[in-house]
């Protein structure tokens, strides 16, 4: 009995100092984290590759040149085109602010020449003054931790080479994760597992690709009606267009707003294309390529979204949807088995 205890013990002080650990390096987490995400996408590949009788070393050899590949056509192609871009943007932003500016002074003239109330007319002078310092801060902001921003993402260009170790002890490092386990649970976390890894990748599968449309179309629609930023609207659309429901929204709010730096012909223009990608993915695309959904109540997803976006911001909705999924997963497994337990 006392050697089992100590056996907690220990194990309970090696977890505690190992998320000490973690914690204190959490700078550099980032990477290694990306590398687990692609090693754990790029595997069905490798086994793909695996069943068509190549080795497991010639099999990652060949995903890790693909990543090379695309790695350098994403750095020499498409980076400098976004980053000539955002050099664009931030010359014409502040004539852009100093126009709008100019156009909330003319409004505040207007309504004050309307005979509203005086309280009411301050309010409404105060509310567009904060508004105001709202913008001018947060596009300041974004400015200035843009370089640090880029410089961050070069640390990420060695994810796909960590992603290549983990890929070689794939099934080495899940092995020893269930020997952890004792042998009477081990099934059941297996099964688990199993059930989580379908869900994900099935989000994963639909969603990713329908995003990547999604951008390359609406990318394409407003370069052809004449809208400089084309490359970074299509990025930015097909980003958010991964977070169900508010996803479009809150793309096309920086994107019409990019457009709106042009003139507001062009924005109206912008959202247009946007509202007819939007409803082609709704009634085609994802139609055609989700197939079935993760299993999740509307009601769920939202609340999902809102609690996730409230806890960590962009992030938490990113990702509010695949742990919705997995907490729903894990709540039938601990459902299952106090149902089935006898008394």
């Amino acid at each position: 009995m006392n050697f089992r205890k100590w056996k907690w013990i220990f194990t309970g002080a090696c977890l505690l100092l190992g998320l000490l650990l973690l914690f204190k390096v959490r700078a550099i987490l980032g990477p290694f984290l990306l590398a687990f995400v692609l090693a754990y996408l790029l595997n069905p590949l490798v086994e793909g590759l695996e069943w068509l009788r190549i080795s497991r070393n010639k099999s990652i050899a060949i995903v890790f040149i693909l990543i090379v590949v695309v790695l350098a056509t994403t750095v020499l192609l498409i980076l400098p085109i976004i980053y000539n871009e955002l050099s664009k943007l931030a010359v014409i932003l502040p004539n852009t602010i100093q126009s709008i500016t100019e156009r909330i002074d003319g409004f505040r003239e207007q309504f004050k020449a309307t005979g509203l109330p005086s309280r009411v007319a301050l309010v409404l002078d105060q509310h567009l003054g904060q508004g105001e310092l709202i913008i001018a801060d947060r596009l300041n902001s974004f400015l200035t931790n843009l370089p640090s921003a880029l410089s961050t993402v070069t640390l990420y260009i060695l994810s796909p080479v960590i992603a290549i170790y983990f890929l070689a002890d794939w099934k080495v490092l899940g092995e020893g994760f269930f020997r952890i386990i004792p042998q009477r649970w081990r099934m059941e976390w297996r099964r688990l597992w199993q059930d989580i890894n379908h869900v994900i990748r099935q989000f994963v599968r639909g969603n990713l690709v329908v995003a990547v449309i999604v951008g390359i179309l609406i990318g394409i629609g407003v370069k052809l009606v004449g809208m400089e930023y084309a490359l970074l609207i299509g990025l930015i659309c097909g980003i958010f267009d991964l977070i169900p429901y508010f996803g479009p929204v809150l793309g096309a709010v920086p994107s019409v707003l990019l457009a709106l730096t042009k003139s507001p012909v062009m924005a109206f223009k912008v959202a247009l294309i946007i509202l007819l990608v939007q409803q082609l993915e709704g009634n085609i695309i994802s139609p055609k390529l989700m197939g079935e959904s993760v299993g999740l109540h509307p009601l769920w997803v939202v609340f999902s979204l809102l609690a996730c976006g409230e806890l960590a911001g962009f992030w938490g909705m990113f990702l509010a949807v695949p742990l919705a999924a997995v907490i729903r997963v894990v709540f039938n497994h601990i459902y299952f088995r106090l149902v089935s337990t006898k008394v």
